[in-house]
Parts: structure tokens; C-alpha cells; sequence
């Protein structure tokens, strides 16, 4: 897990003193992760109950290229147990999309099998590109208008997010809470196991995660895959608007909410577990980047985040450099303790993100059996638990880098790729640039 810090001038007799900014460092992650414990004890033991009838409900799924998990994301929307009316509109970035062939086919094999729970399901494509903001936030501008007549709750989902069958309920019981405008869960990685497990990269993300979801819970930042609004905000509150330049739906969304006085919420059942290991480190720097973009972009708290990002690097290269100065002078002993503290760091690290692993667990388990599999980033026991306790370790160092490599080009980009489109970073907004053929990129 990633901390704050601050870099500290290099030298022989700075030891000490590097050793206190360690504790420190670790102490400031023990408190953010203490916060994040304590809310998602306290909701998941007081999760409201769903208004009776229950809201009906438009869920809004968009697509640009097929996700490796497309297939099963579609079949868990079809097997949600919702007491109430709702339908599922699926806006896709053009007709020639390789998605639209898989999702139609999907959703038609899903209705024949009797499989599919909505009272009714629409694919349309999008039909204007917009020269500022992203494509998704035009999907969603567009989606918007079109909601069916009857609908109150208007729900987001990612299509790498297998949701449970209890997901849409639990949304619109969230969202049932007086002054709450809006909730929505977060992602929680889980790289695929079996006889070889997480890879690298799938590590890194995964341990890169767990630090995001703390941040994420503390800071209030929303995240889109797996949100959901009243219908009846999204215009008052000018969140419609703000998304005709936003590069993201979802960071920007607590200050529209705000100046309609409601809430953004966060709800830990609604997290939703991905086990895809298939990405490279390269990609996986530049996809951290992208997702710390939105918080530079659009939320208040992104120097904040800018120094969760760097801190804890500047400092362990301190730490490393001075470390090397101290054996090269021979001072073994401040060596020694300098050494023995930058080790019980990275240990205590390992130990809150198995903490972590094991608040999501319980969150992941709230919404029924199956979806709180242990995890590399969980809690295990005895030589099970060791082995995942030092898979962290060894790619903690690793994480750290990246995390602090990628923030650094969020703070400095100019252009960023997103699903094969590249757009300009402007002021107030983003620009595109160029659009290649539709792609999964």
C-alpha cells in the first residue's frame, strides 16, 4: 500500500530521522485504513432495507469494444432478483462495433433460455461524437435522454463487472436513504489462480487497488461501474451538463449532487469483483494514470492524491539512497536500523492490505454466497496465508514504483488514451482528437 511522505534531504546522520518519516508515513496509512474499516463495518452492518414497491429501474451498460468478460457481465445482469419494474439499455459506440454482434447474440440467447429478469432491453448506438468530452460521457448524455417514461433509478454498470443478483436491489436501497442522491460500490481485483498464480502486473494492480479503495472511500470519490442516481437529480443538479466535457461520469458527480442538497454514498456491498489477469505492465502504468487523470480532472481532493501517489516513493528512494551512502561510509549500524525500519515498513504495508482484503471479503460475501473467494489481497491462514503474504511483499516494491510513475504522468499528461481514442487535456475539460476504428483498447 502506498503512503504518504515527504523527501528528505540525502546525507550521513539523516538515518534517524528517515526512520521517524517511516513511522510516520505507515501511522498516516493506519489511520486512512482504520477510517475505511470503521464505514464499511458500520454500513454493512446497517444496510437499509428497499422501499416498497420498489423503484423502477433503468440499468445503462456502454460499450466500446468486447471485454473478456462481456458474456458473463451480461448473464449476471439477466439473473438479478429485483422486485421491481426494470429494463436494461445498452448504448454501444457504433453499429460496425465488434460489441454489438456479441451482445446481441448474448442478450437474445440469455431471453431464449429464459434467463434475463428485465421487463424490457434496448441496443442503440451512439449516435453523436461530440468534440469535447469522452465518448462514454456522450453515451451516458445520451442515454439520459431516452430513459423510459417510468423509470426513477438509473443505474451504471461496467462491462468487466460480474455484479451479483442482489446488486440492483441493493442500489436502489441506497439510494432509498433520505438526502442520498446517489451510491455506488468499487472495483476489487482478484487475479485468476489455479496452478499459476496472479501474475505480476495482475499483483500490482490488485495490491495497487486495495491502496485506491481506501483513498477512494475516505475522499468520497464515486466509481462508475457499479453506481447508481435518481432519475429525478440528473437534470436539477446539472450532472448531464457537466458530463458534455467531463473526460469521466463519475468524479465530478458529489458537486452537482451537492448544490441540490444530496449525497454521494458509498456502499462496500456493492463492490464488484474482477478476476481478469491478463494485463501487461506497460498498459497497466498508463491505465493507473488514466484512472488518477479523472481525480486531476474533476475532483477537488486530487492534490491529495498527487502526494498518496508520490509520497511514499520520494521517501523509499531516500531511504535507499541514504541506506547506500551509510554502507559506503561503513556506518554498519545506522545502516542496520535504517535497513531493519524500510523492512518493517514494507511488512507493516503487507499487513494493512491483507486488512483491507479482509473488510472487502466480508463486503463481497453481503450480497450472497460465491463472490467472497479468498484473495492474493485477502486474508488467509496458516502456510496459505504466508505464501499470499509474501506474494505482497515481493510485489510491493514494484507497486510503489508504479504507482508513483503514474502519477506523475497524470499530473503532466497532455493526452491521454482511452479504448483506442486519444484526446487532448484542456482546461475545464478534454478535447478529442483523433477516433480509430472502434477497438477494445
Amino acid at each position: 500500500m502506498i503512503g504518504l511522505g515527504t523527501g528528505i534531504g540525502l546525507g550521513p546522520g539523516i538515518a534517524q530521522g528517515l526512520e521517524g518519516a517511516l513511522l510516520a508515513t505507515w501511522l498516516l496509512q493506519l489511520g486512512l485504513t482504520l477510517r475505511f474499516a470503521a464505514v464499511a463495518r458500520r454500513r454493512l452492518q446497517q444496510r437499509p432495507a428497499l422501499a416498497s414497491p420498489a423503484p423502477a429501474a433503468e440499468v445503462v451498460l456502454c460499450l466500446r469494444g468486447v471485454d473478456p468478460s462481456l458474456g458473463a457481465a451480461l448473464a449476471a445482469l439477466g439473473a438479478q432478483a429485483y422486485p421491481g419494474p426494470w429494463r436494461l439499455l445498452v448504448v454501444v459506440d457504433s453499429l460496425e462495433d465488434p460489441s454489438w454482434v456479441v451482445a446481441e447474440q448474448r442478450l437474445g440467447q440469455l431471453e431464449a433460455l429464459g434467463q434475463a429478469s428485465w421487463q424490457g432491453v434496448r441496443m442503440i448506438p451512439l449516435a453523436a461524437r461530440p468534440q469535447a468530452g469522452s465518448l462514454k460521457s456522450a453515451s451516458l448524455r445520451q442515454a439520459f435522454g431516452v430513459l423510459h417514461p417510468s423509470t426513477e433509478l438509473v443505474a451504471l454498470v461496467d462491462a468487466d463487472a460480474v455484479v451479483a443478483p442482489g446488486w440492483l436491489a441493493a442500489l436502489a436501497a441506497g439510494c432509498g436513504q433520505a438526502g442520498v442522491g446517489a451510491v455506488s460500490g468499487n472495483r476489487w481485483y482478484e487475479p485468476a489462480q489455479g496452478d499459476c498464480p496472479g501474475s505480476g502486473p495482475g499483483m500490482v494492480r490488485a495490491i495497487w487497488n486495495g491502496g485506491a479503495l481506501v483513498l477512494m472511500t475516505v475522499l468520497g470519490i464515486p466509481w462508475g461501474g457499479s453506481l447508481a442516481i435518481r432519475r429525478e437529480l440528473i437534470e436539477p443538479s446539472g450532472w448531464r451538463q457537466v458530463l458534455a466535457t467531463s473526460f469521466c461520469e463519475d468524479t465530478a458527480l458529489p458537486g452537482p449532487l451537492a448544490t441540490v442538497g444530496f449525497t454521494y454514498q458509498f456502499r462496500p456491498e456493492l463492490i464488484a469483483l474482477d478476476r481478469d489477469n491478463s494485463i501487461c505492465l506497460r498498459p497497466l502504468t498508463r491505465w493507473i494514470a488514466r484512472q488518477l487523470l479523472t481525480a486531476r480532472l474533476h475532483h477537488r481532493a486530487w492534490p491529495l492524491v498527487a502526494l498518496h501517489g508520490l509520497g511514499s516513493l520520494v521517501l523509499l528512494l531516500a531511504c535507499l539512497a541514504e541506506l547506500l551512502v551509510l554502507l559506503l561510509h561503513g556506518q554498519l549500524p545506522a545502516a542496520s536500523g535504517l535497513g531493519a525500519a524500510l523492512l518493517l515498513y514494507e511488512f507493516g504495508c503487507v499487513g494493512l492490505l491483507l486488512w483491507i482484503g479482509q473488510v472487502a471479503g466480508r463486503a463481497l460475501a453481503a450480497l450472497g454466497p460465491g463472490r467472497g473467494a479468498a484473495s492474493d489481497v485477502g486474508p488467509r491462514d496458516g502456510p496459505t496465508g504466508l505464501a499470499s503474504a509474501w506474494r505482497l511483499l515481493r510485489w510491493l516494491p514494484l507497486t510503489q514504483l508504479v504507482y508513483g510513475i503514474a502519477t506523475v504522468r497524470a499530473a503532466l499528461a497532455r493526452r491521454v488514451e482511452w479504448r483506442g481514442v486519444v484526446y487532448e487535456v484542456r482546461s475545464g475539460g478534454v478535447a478529442r482528437l483523433s477516433r480509430p476504428a472502434p477497438s477494445g483498447a
